[in-house]
């Protein structure tokens, strides 16, 4: 029997990726919060377990959890996901779609060369929902705080908040 499932899929996380990206337009972005985003684009009933305030606490229901797809270990799958990221975000500097030499400093950044139309898929409605979290609420904290809202990554022995 073969089982499969995006998380460990490379193209799949590059097409997310992309959508992320384009959603949030030209600036630039740390590597960290793009994981962040890309998780809960892959798992967007998962944004139940983030500590959102109250004005945002409708999206907290942008979709309903059942047995299959309930992440029963967040940080382990958070995890094997971080080499598939990895993966498509070398991928991506090679096929010339985010900035290589920003990559090497932990930044992600489209570049101006055109995304092939096979690539660019709509959002669905809970991709669009989430999206909106992102540019609400997201986009206007430190990474830090993203850090320790979501609980995804170590955050307790950074140096120093960026915004």
């Amino acid at each position: 029997m073969i089982v499969y499932h995006p998380v460990y899929d490379t193209y799949h996380c590059l097409t997310r990726t992309l959508k992320i990206l384009r959603c949030l337009g030209e600036k630039s972005h740390e590597k960290d919060r793009i994981k962040i985003y890309d998780y809960y684009f892959l798992f967007p009933c998962e944004t139940g377990n983030i500590t959102l305030p109250g004005q945002f606490s409708t999206y907290k229901k942008i979709c309903q959890a059942n047995r299959y797809n309930k992440v029963y270990d967040i940080r382990n799958t958070f995890s094997q996901l971080e080499s598939v990221q990895e993966t498509a975000y070398r991928a991506l500097a090679a096929f010339g779609f985010i900035d290589n030499d920003l990559l090497f400093d932990d930044i992600l950044k489209l570049t101006d060369n055109s995304i092939p139309d096979n690539l660019l898929f709509d959002l669905t409605d809970t991709e669009n929902a989430y999206m909106e979290l992102v540019v609400a609420f997201f986009e206007n904290i430190s990474i830090l705080e993203l850090k320790k809202r979501t609980k995804l990554m170590e955050y307790r022995y950074e140096f120093f908040e960026t915004k």
